[in-house]
């Protein structure tokens, strides 16, 4: 009867910390990103989606060519470090963010259409492609509820022009 005492309060612990870290993981995995953005990692995109990030605290999925010319993407969740994800892991990624929306900043350019075509079936996509950069911030802060969002973009634009890290 002394064994089932001292048995008791051992399994009552596990109990307690198996279903705390279950719940833990249910509660993030029904948490959903309202707007996952998804871009490459190129001048005019990359500043865009992160002022759209540090506005409304959505998660980016950035894109970025190798210098041997080989794909990478990396996961950027806005409270947390970035990771670095393997191709065959997007729709995985995709899916555990679990997003309502999806927003390809910068179109087929940016991101690989195959990949875009991956979660396409599953969420809805939104492309924003225009060529000029302004039209597309002011359609990313219209779809996010961000109006400032396109004077954001632009006056941090002018003033890269004008430290000399791009031209205008």
């Amino acid at each position: 009867m002394k064994k089932v005492f001292y048995l008791f309060p051992i399994a009552l612990v596990l109990l307690m910390f198996s279903s705390t870290g279950c719940s833990a993981f249910r509660r993030e995995g029904r948490t959903r990103a309202h707007t996952l953005m998804i871009t490459g990692n190129y001048m005019n995109s990359r500043l865009l989606c992160d002022l759209a990030q540090y506005k409304t605290k959505q998660p980016i999925l950035l894109f970025s060519l190798d210098a041997d010319q080989s794909q990478q993407i990396f996961f950027m969740p806005a409270s947390s470090k970035v990771q670095q994800i393997n191709a065959d892991e997007f729709v995985d990624i995709v899916s555990f963010i679990n997003p309502k929306r999806i927003v390809v900043v910068g179109g087929i350019d940016y991101v690989p259409q195959s990949f875009i075509d991956q979660v396409r079936s599953k969420f809805p996509v939104m492309i924003f492609n225009s060529e000029d950069w302004s039209q597309n911030a002011r359609m990313l802060g219209e779809l996010l509820n961000q109006r400032g969002l396109l004077k954001e973009f632009d006056d941090s634009k002018e003033r890269l022009a004008k430290s000399g890290v791009i031209k205008n």
